[in-house]
C-alpha cells in the first residue's frame, strides 16, 4: 500500500519560501527589460509538445531505472502475464498441470490461464514485450500524456502556462510513482488526453476526423478502465453534443460512433475467447469465483467463493473484505471527502503546499471554462464511490491530475500579471515582465522538481527492493538449465507482494516460480522430471537445491 504524505514543518517552511520567491519574482520582474522572445518562439513551435513528451519519457526512465523491471503488485503481474500471452498471438495460455502451485491474484488458471482485466492495456504493452522492454510502453504512454498536457495548456492559456503545467505535472510524485509501473492508468490517462486534444482540435476546425480520434481514444480507454472512461466521457460528450446540436450536424457523429462501436466490440470478443460466453465478463466472474464481495456496490456480499482459496490469496481477501464491510451508504459522504483530501494531499505534498493555495484561488477566481475543468474531477470521484478502496489509493484518479496542475499554473500567471499591473484579461499574450517572471519561476522550480524526481526514484526503489533482491538471488544461484523454484513465504509476509507466477508457455519457460506446498511438491516434480528443483526462502532470499526424487516416486516427502 501507499504511505500517506505527512505535512511536516519542513514542508510548510519550503512552501512559504517558494511562495515568497514567487512574490519576489513578481515584484522584481517589472524592472527586467530582457524579453525572452526566442524562448517564447520555441515554446510556441509545433515541436515543443514533442520535446515535452520526450523529456517526460526520459524522466520516467530515470525513476524506474530499467524498462525491463518486473511487476511488483498483483495487478501489474497480471497485466504483464496477459501481455505476454497476447504477444504470442494467443488469447489465453494452457492451464498449469497442478493448479494449487500456480494460483495467482487476478488471474484465472482454469479452464485456461488469462488475466481478469479488460484487454486494452495488456494489448498496449505488447510492443514492449516484443522488444524485451515491457516498461517502455508505460513510459511512452506517459510521454504522450506529457506532450498533450503541454499542448492543451498552451491551447487553453499560453506557452508560459503550458511550461509551468507540464513541469509541475511531470515531476509530481503521483505522476511518476504510478507511471513507473504496469498499472492500466498509463493507458487510460493517454486515452483521456488524446480525447481531450482531439475535442479541442475539432472545436477549432470542425473537421470530422478529430471526432473519430475522440471516439477511438475513449473506446480504447474504456477497454482498459471501463468505470474511469465512462465517467470521463460525460463532460466531453456534453461539449461535443452541445456543438452538434447548435450546428445541427448530427451526421458528423455517424463515423465516430461506428469506429467507437467497432473498438468496443473487442470486449464481447474477449469474453468469448476467455470464458466461452459473449456476455460473461472475466472481471466480474473472477469476483464471483474468488472474492464475491470484491465488486461495485455497498456493504459486503457474504456469498462463498466458488473456488477454495489458498492461504496466500485468502489473506488478500480478508484485507479487502474489511474495506467493503465499512463501505456503506452512510459512509459515502465521508468517503468522498476523504478521497478528495487524499488526492489534494498528494497533489500538494511537500513544498507543493503552495500549489494547494494557488489551486484554491483558481477555483475562486478562475473563468467559467476553468471551473468546467473541475467537473471531470467531481464525476470521477462520484463514480468511484461505487467501489470500496483505501483512501490513499489515488491511482484511480491520476487521469485528472493535469487539471489540478493547470489550474495552479494559471493562477500563478494571474499573480504575476497582478504585480505587473498588466490588464490583459484572459488574453494569451503576456507582457514581457510576466514572461520574464515565468522563466524566473521555472528557474526556481527546476531544482525543486529534480529533487522530487530523486525522491520518487528512491520510493520506487523501495517498492522494487524485494523483487530485485529475489531476482538477483535466483540469477546467482540457478544454473542455465530449466528449474522449478518452490517459494516459501514467512508468516508475516505482505499479501500484496508475490513471487509466484504463471507463464505464457510453461514448457519453454526457464523457471517455474510456484508455491512451496511441502510434501505435495513431489507431485509437481513428478510431472516435470526434466527440471531441477529448488526452494527459495522469501525471508532470507536463500536459494537451495532440493534432493533428487526417488526413481518412479511421485509421493516422496521433502524435508521442510
Amino acid at each position: 500500500m501507499v504511505t500517506p504524505p505527512i505535512v511536516t514543518p519542513l514542508a510548510v517552511g519550503l512552501a512559504v519560501l517558494v511562495f515568497a520567491g514567487f512574490i519576489w519574482i513578481a515584484r522584481r520582474s517589472r524592472s527586467w527589460t530582457v524579453f525572452p522572445g526566442r524562448t517564447s518562439a520555441l515554446l510556441q513551435s509545433r515541436w515543443a509538445p514533442v520535446a515535452a513528451g520526450l523529456l517526460t519519457v526520459a524522466t520516467v526512465g530515470v525513476v524506474w531505472r530499467s524498462f525491463d523491471a518486473p511487476g511488483v503488485v498483483h495487478d501489474e503481474r497480471a497485466y504483464l502475464l496477459q501481455a505476454q500471452i497476447f504477444a504470442r498471438g494467443r488469447w489465453t495460455a494452457p492451464p498449469p498441470p497442478i493448479p494449487a502451485f500456480f494460483e495467482q491474484m487476478h488471474v484465472f488458471i482454469e479452464p485456461a490461464v488469462f488475466a481478469k482485466y479488460p484487454p486494452a492495456h495488456a494489448l498496449t504493452l505488447v510492443p514492449g514485450i516484443w522488444l524485451g522492454l515491457p516498461g517502455l510502453m508505460p513510459a511512452l504512454l506517459t510521454g504522450i500524456s506529457g506532450a498533450l498536457t503541454f499542448w492543451i495548456a498552451r491551447r487553453l492559456a499560453n506557452e508560459w502556462v503550458a511550461l509551468l503545467t507540464w513541469w509541475l505535472w511531470t515531476t509530481a510524485w503521483p505522476t511518476l510513482h504510478w507511471s513507473a509501473s504496469y498499472f492500466s492508468e498509463t493507458t487510460s490517462s493517454a486515452a483521456w488526453m488524446i480525447a481531450g486534444w482531439a475535442t479541442l482540435r475539432w472545436l477549432d476546425s470542425e473537421r470530422g476526423t478529430y471526432l473519430v480520434y475522440v471516439a477511438a481514444a475513449l473506446a480504447w480507454g474504456f477497454l482498459a478502465r471501463p468505470l474511469t472512461m465512462a465517467a470521463l466521457t460525460l463532460p466531453l460528450a456534453f461539449v461535443v453534443v452541445r456543438r452538434v446540436v447548435a450546428g445541427r450536424c448530427w451526421k458528423t457523429l455517424i463515423i465516430p460512433a461506428a469506429v467507437g462501436g467497432a473498438i468496443l466490440a473487442l470486449g464481447p470478443l474477449w469474453n468469448h475467447q476467455t470464458l466461452g460466453d459473449w456476455w460473461r465478463d472475466p472481471y466480474s466472474y473472477y469476483s464471483k469465483v474468488y472474492f464475491p464481495f470484491d465488486k461495485p456496490g455497498l456493504g459486503v456480499d457474504l456469498s462463498a467463493p466458488m473456488r477454495d482459496l489458498p492461504p496466500e490469496i485468502a489473506s488478500v481477501g480478508e484485507w479487502s473484505r474489511d474495506l467493503h464491510q465499512r463501505h456503506v451508504l452512510s459512509a459515502l459522504p465521508s468517503a468522498f471527502a476523504v478521497r478528495l483530501l487524499a488526492v489534494l494531499f498528494w497533489f500538494a505534498e511537500g513544498w507543493r503546499l503552495v500549489l494547494g493555495a494557488l489551486l484554491l484561488a483558481a477555483v475562486r477566481h478562475g473563468t467559467a471554462g476553468e471551473r468546467f475543468g473541475l467537473i471531470p474531477i467531481v464525476i470521477l470521484l462520484l463514480a468511484y464511490l461505487s467501489f470500496a478502496h483505501s483512501p490513499m489509493w489515488i491511482v484511480y484518479y491520476v487521469e485528472v491530475l493535469p487539471i489540478f496542475y493547470y489550474l495552479a499554473a494559471r493562477q500563478l500567471g494571474r499573480l504575476f500579471l497582478k504585480f505587473n499591473d498588466a490588464d490583459v484579461g484572459e488574453s494569451a499574450h503576456w507582457p514581457a515582465a510576466t514572461a520574464n517572471a515565468t522563466l524566473a519561476a521555472m528557474m526556481l522550480l527546476v531544482p525543486l522538481g529534480v529533487s522530487d524526481i530523486v525522491r520518487v526514484r528512491s520510493a520506487v526503489d523501495t517498492r522494487h527492493a524485494f523483487h530485485r533482491a529475489v531476482e538477483s538471488a535466483m540469477d546467482n544461484a540457478l544454473p542455465a538449465e530449466k528449474a522449478v523454484v518452490f517459494v516459501s513465504y514467512p508468516p508475516n509476509h505482505s499479501p500484496h507482494l508475490a513471487l509466484t507466477r504463471n507463464e505464457p508457455d510453461l514448457a519453454s519457460a526457464s523457471r517455474w516460480l510456484v508455491y512451496d506446498r511441502g510434501s505435495r511438491n513431489a507431485e509437481l516434480r513428478a510431472v516435470a522430471p526434466d527440471r531441477r528443483a529448488y526452494r527459495l526462502d522469501a525471508r532470507t532470499f536463500q536459494v537451495e537445491p532440493l534432493p533428487a526424487l526417488s526413481a518412479g516416486s511421485a509421493t516422496n516427502k521433502e524435508n521442510d
